[in-house]
This record gives C-alpha cells, structure tokens and sequence, in this order.
C-alpha cells in the first residue's frame, strides 16, 4: 500500500511539474527526442555489423585448406 501511496504522489508531483514548465518541458523534448533516436540508430548499426561478423564467420567451411 505505500508503494501505490509513494507512486501516486510522484505522478502527481511530475504532472504538477510539467504543467507549471511546460514550455521548459518541451524544449527538453527537443533535445532527448532526437539523441534518442541516435543513440537507437547507433545500437541498430553496432547489432548488425555484430549479427554481420557472426555470419561471415559461419559460412567458411572448415575443410578449405586440405586441398
């Protein structure tokens, strides 16, 4: 029961907050937005060139130097 107390308070409180800076609360939204969506790009690229170099390696076959 005092967590839900706890976190009511707090949703009130933050809601509280953004109302009474709200052009201050936007502006910070101008510039999480876009770092998110950077930092998610940089994610998906380092992912790939990982999923990338695991597959390259799987495909020599192992039997390629008894020629």
């Amino acid at each position: 029961m005092k967590h839900i107390i706890i976190g009511l308070v707090a949703i009130t409180v933050g809601l509280w907050g953004i109302v009474l800076n709200w052009y201050q609360f936007l502006d910070l939204l101008w510039v999480l937005v876009p770092m998110a969506v950077l930092l998610g790009g940089i994610i998906a690229l380092l992912a790939g060139i990982s999923n990338f170099s695991k597959e390259s390696r799987s495909e020599i076959p192992a039997d390629s130097n008894k020629d």
